[in-house]
């Protein structure tokens, strides 16, 4: 198997030593999250009921039931995370405790990445776990299949975003974080499409985008796009984070993301270099689409 290199993770590591320290107020005792009750007229509830929907379930007090939870019609953590499961059938990662702040903050943002690596979460927890670069991780990691692998709880935080900018610290305490395990950016090489890491991609997996003066970048499945819209609708229910698509805050730096606005962002917000994720229509369909669910 090749090294593990993560040209986006490597971007954060150089910036590690430029990070401004801002303290705000936190706790260290896990949170829970406000309850969602039928009866209430919410952004979050339509969300969750949206979801219960589509799994065939008409009432929470339905969906409690089926999955052996009390049967109070009060959704909280409990009936969240058995909704968070069942969704993602999520593989939690036992061996990255200590590799993150168990500290919790206020979220107010959801940030998409892409890992520029080997389409395997497990690796890429296990280079972090490695690289010596201090808390530098996401919570999530998608891989091609669509499987999801979190190496811990959203409510807690680690360095993701890598700004050389007064607000770095409070943006990542602020923020959940995913990645999708994809080479991004590609290079046109006689050989084929080249990552930067010189493995080739054959052209039925990568897409024309000429974004930000690359032409070819590794497409972004069908499964990693289905999870991504799972993962993020849950944590947007979690944490009352809206998720209405703003084209202008997700492709180029935003003073919306770096100030703190509530939404859903891309790494392009924060850092003008970076290319991660990259605008494919797919995921732009799907990012349209996600603000019917708090109808």
């Amino acid at each position: 198997m090749p090294a593990y290199t993560y040209k986006g993770r490597q971007g954060l590591i150089f910036k590690k030593n430029c990070i401004f320290v801002q303290t705000i107020p936190h706790s260290k005792t896990p949170k829970t999250m406000l309850v969602i009750t039928e009866q209430q007229k919410t952004a979050r509830k339509n969300i969750f009921m949206n979801l219960l929907a589509e799994l065939g379930y008409k009432s929470i007090i339905d969906f409690q039931n089926a999955h052996s939870l009390v049967a109070d019609g009060l959704a909280g953590i409990n009936t969240y995370n058995a909704l968070y499961q069942r969704l993602l059938k999520v593989v939690d990662l036992q061996n990255f405790a200590g590799n993150f702040y168990k500290e919790t903050y206020t979220k107010r943002q959801i940030i998409w990445h892409h890992s520029a690596g080997w389409d395997d979460a497990r690796g890429m927890y296990d280079w972090w776990r490695q690289d010596g670069a201090y808390h530098v991780a996401t919570a999530i990691g998608i891989v091609d299949a669509g499987t999801v692998f979190r190496g811990y709880d959203e409510q807690f935080w680690a360095h993701h975003i890598g700004m050389q900018h007064p607000l770095n610290v409070l943006r990542n305490q602020q923020s959940v974080a995913v990645e999708i395990c994809n080479w991004g950016a590609l290079t046109e090489t006689p050989e084929g499409l080249k990552t930067w890491a010189g493995a080739i991609v054959p052209k039925n997996k990568a897409i024309e985008l000429n974004y930000k003066g690359i032409k070819y970048y590794e497409t972004y499945t069908d499964a990693e796009i289905e999870s991504l819209k799972r993962w993020t609708l849950l944590n947007a229910l979690r944490f009352d984070i809206p998720v209405a698509y703003r084209e202008a805050d997700m492709w180029a730096v935003s003073k919306n993301g770096i100030e703190g606005v509530a939404g859903i962002y891309t790494h392009n917000s924060f850092i003008s270099w970076k290319s991660d994720v990259s605008p494919q229509p797919k995921l732009i369909a799907m990012a349209k689409k996600l603000k019917d669910y708090e109808r």
